[in-house]
């Protein structure tokens, strides 16, 4: 008896030491920097960045001062505009978070804001938009999506087909079931079973021994 229960505490211990080894809800950061001069597609980290018009329609590269609130390197869309950028993620996320401009020089188009607009591989789009800061060439705006379910890949699109620069991206990966959890359960009902097979044979013994 004591051999079973010996056992069983051991294949708990590994369930439970598997589900502190398993993903939890966290946020990455994606250093444009780590890749300057790649152009996409590109991995950095849980992101892949491409486009249906790679390769290299979008460049990893310097601010060199042209945007204000981009920081020091970002991810520009090469010649006249119209590309979508594509990320894939290698885990489910829940939100993502970037600065971005768009090529409208001076914000002098006369059709409107400009706007980016995101959309998930589960169908959830938000649209952001870019305005005017200082004496910035190109209007600036933020992304946020956040609180919806989970996704495994966006496509980033602009409004009039102005050309995409993004700035380093944060993104949430979702939380998954701990794997120790299962198996814990797993090792309850196995517990139960042994020790009620355990008692009816003891209430058997003591049957046949009266």
């Amino acid at each position: 008896m004591f051999r079973h229960i010996h056992t069983l505490t051991a294949v708990a211990a590994f369930a439970l030491s598997l589900g502190s080894a398993s993903a939890f809800a966290g946020t990455n950061t994606y250093d444009f920097g780590s890749v300057q001069g790649a152009a996409t597609p590109t991995t950095i980290g849980l992101a892949t960045f491409s486009s249906s018009s790679d390769p290299g329609t979008f460049t990893f590269g310097p601010n060199t001062g042209l945007y204000t609130n981009l920081g020091a390197f970002t991810l520009s869309e090469a010649g006249f505009g119209g590309a979508t950028l594509n990320i894939a993620f290698s885990a489910p996320q829940t939100a993502v978070n970037f600065n971005f401009s768009l090529g409208d020089f001076f914000a002098s188009a006369s059709n409107g804001p400009d706007t980016l607009t995101l959309k998930t591989n589960t169908g959830t789009t938000v649209t952001a938009t870019a305005l005017p800061v200082g004496g910035d060439f190109y209007p600036e705006g933020t992304l946020n999506l956040s609180g919806t379910n989970s996704f495994s890949s966006v496509a980033i699109s602009s409004s009039a087909a102005y050309p995409i620069t993004i700035a380093d991206m944060t993104s949430i990966t979702a939380a998954v079931p701990e794997p120790g959890e299962y198996m814990l359960m797993l090792m309850g009902f196995g517990l139960t079973g042994f020790f009620a097979v355990r008692r009816k044979n003891n209430s058997s013994n003591m049957f046949m021994a009266a």
